[in-house]
C-alpha cells in the first residue's frame, strides 16, 4: 500500500503519526494537570472545614506552620495557574486535531 501512495501523501501520512503521538502525550499531560486541580480544589475544602488557626504545610521534606488563611490563599492561586494550563492544553489539542484532520485528508488523497 505504502507504495501506492504519492510523495505528498506518504509526508502527510508521517506527519499525522507525528501529530498522533504528540497528541497523546498532550492529553496525558493535560490529564494530570486535571488531577492536580481536583486535589488543590479537595485541599481546600478540607482546610476550610478545618477550625484551627494554624495548619502544617509539606515544603519539600519539612512541615511548616503556617496560618490556615495563607494555606488557602497559596493554595487557590495554584489552581488557578494550573486551570490556565489546561486552557492552554486543551487550546494546543484543538489545533492538533484540526492539523490531524486536514493532514488525514491528505493522506487519503482527498
Amino acid at each position: 500500500m505504502a507504495e501506492d501512495l504519492t510523495p505528498q501523501q506518504r509526508y502527510a501520512l508521517t506527519q499525522v503519526n507525528i501529530y498522533q503521538q504528540q497528541l497523546q502525550i498532550m492529553m496525558s499531560q493535560r490529564q494530570q494537570v486535571e488531577l492536580q486541580i481536583k486535589e488543590t480544589e479537595l485541599a481546600v475544602e478540607e482546610l476550610e472545614k478545618e477550625k484551627e488557626e494554624f495548619v502544617f504545610k509539606a515544603i519539600g521534606p519539612a512541615l511548616i506552620k503556617k496560618p490556615r488563611e495563607a494555606v488557602i490563599k497559596d493554595l487557590k492561586e495554584v489552581k488557578e495557574k494550573l486551570e490556565t494550563r489546561l486552557k492552554t492544553f486543551q487550546a494546543q489539542e484543538k489545533k492538533l486535531n484540526e492539523k490531524l484532520r486536514d493532514l488525514s485528508s491528505q493522506a487519503k488523497g482527498k
